[in-house]
């Protein structure tokens, strides 16, 4: 089952994980909802951009513990252009792309999918695995002088928990 949500109004969230069958194989699959807090959303308009990397790992249940199979980090960065009035999401295969509003940018983010298929890494039948996903926001990328602030404020926490998945076969 997945776990509960963070008690941070501000944190990612992991709505859905799976692992979806394409015509190149299994791939990984998540839903995040980001909700970004004022002060995150302030230095954004300012011009800061804001980095996650959304963590994916696919494990295998062991009798003594459990294996990873499969471990995939997909780096994500939103910005704002003041003189275009536009968001600009960096995405993992380095393509950006721009948006009008700010709800836009951040529901691109929302469903991140690793394009790398598994391949020979495909699920085993009998065998138990989950998926594993964390959001993790990169508060070493912001300037130095924000720093400080980002390690103690509560509205700089916006990363997820690890949140585990069952496969379901």
């Amino acid at each position: 089952m997945p776990s509960a949500g963070a008690a941070n109004p501000y944190a990612a969230i992991i709505r859905r994980a799976d692992l979806v069958e394409t015509d190149s194989g299994p791939q990984l699959q998540a839903q995040i909802d980001y909700q970004l807090s004022p002060s995150a959303k302030e230095a954004l308009h300012k011009g800061i951009a804001l980095n996650w990397r959304v963590l994916l790992k696919l494990r295998a249940v062991g009798r003594l513990w459990d294996r990873t199979v499969y471990s995939r980090e997909l780096p994500y960065r939103i910005r704002f252009h003041a003189l275009l009035n536009q968001y600009e999401v960096l995405a993992p295969n380095q393509a950006s792309e721009m948006f009008l509003t700010l709800n836009a940018a951040l529901g691109y983010m929302s469903n991140p999918r690793d394009s790398t298929p598994l391949g020979a890494i495909s699920p085993r039948p009998g065998q138990r695995y989950y998926l594993a996903v964390k959001c993790q926001f990169e508060r070493e990328d912001l300037p130095v002088p924000l720093r400080p602030f980002a390690y103690l404020d509560p509205q700089w926490f916006l990363s997820s928990d690890w949140t585990l998945w069952p496969i379901q076969k």
